[in-house]
């Protein structure tokens, strides 16, 4: 996994978005416990509006397909966090993936 970091001095983030490989699997796994994760932004260019523009991307639509929202709001608590945190930590290892170096702290 990998955490997407936002400039917090110079952006209010509202999402904690991070990389996951199997991103659908991991979706649906964290959703299965309750955990309210979301795939909110798919690439501009796949977009209907840009229709006219549209092109094949592989980069950029390969990391849009590892793109996953995780809860990341001011009426989370620490338990909260912590199910969040162990949840996704489980969920990558049943995937074959893992938080990498550390643990990300989310909120």
């Amino acid at each position: 996994m990998t955490l997407i970091d936002v400039d917090v001095e110079r952006a209010v983030p509202h999402l904690c978005q991070v990389r996951v490989p199997h991103r659908d699997t991991v979706f649906a796994t964290l959703r299965g416990r309750n955990i309210g994760v979301g795939v909110h932004y798919p690439p501009n260019h796949t977009q209907p509006a840009f229709t006219a523009w549209q092109r094949h991307l592989p980069a950029t639509e390969r990391v849009g397909e590892e793109i996953l929202s995780l809860p990341f709001h001011q009426h989370l608590t620490e338990a909260d966090i912590d199910f969040v945190a162990t949840s996704l930590e489980q969920a990558l290892t049943s995937v074959g993936g893992s938080f990498g170096h550390r643990r990300p702290r989310l909120g």
